[in-house]
């Protein structure tokens, strides 16, 4: 399957322009394994979000975003080969594409079933040298 953004000849994380680590990166990192069960190869790697998982009231309360704006995240970041980097909530994808793309780094999330899920999925695609962890979060109200 092709990502959504485009084939690329580059396969080394660390040769090469950050655009072009990046694209390759797209490339190695199976993003249907980060998508929700069930979902085809097709809608795993169109240029569109996917929701990964809904609450009670059937709203989306986690996904991935779709890959030209992880994109340019990645490239409006300007992170440094090496660079360690923590993810606030995820459900892995992205936490791979920069451990991928920079080195190992971390994600959190507040949802112990997005957390659960997406280290389960890092390990099955091969990206253990994430850490993942659940945090807790307080509101409170003024």
């Amino acid at each position: 399957m092709t990502p959504a953004l485009g084939s690329s000849t580059n396969s080394s994380p660390t040769s090469g322009s950050p655009h072009r680590r990046v694209r390759a990166a797209f490339h190695r990192v199976p993003r249907h394994l980060f998508a929700a069960d069930g979902i085809s190869l097709d809608v795993a790697y169109a240029n569109d979000v996917i929701i990964t998982s809904r609450g009670p009231d059937g709203r989306a309360t986690s996904s991935i975003s779709e890959p030209w704006l992880q994109a340019a995240m990645l490239h409006a970041a300007h992170l440094q080969l090496g660079a360690r980097v923590l993810e606030v909530g995820s459900g892995g994808y992205n936490a791979a594409l920069i451990a991928d793309i920079f080195g190992p780094g971390g994600t959190v999330d507040i949802d112990a079933a997005v957390i659960d899920r997406a280290r389960t999925t890092l390990d099955r695609a091969g990206y253990r040298q994430v850490t993942s962890r659940m945090v807790y979060a307080v509101m409170r109200r003024r």
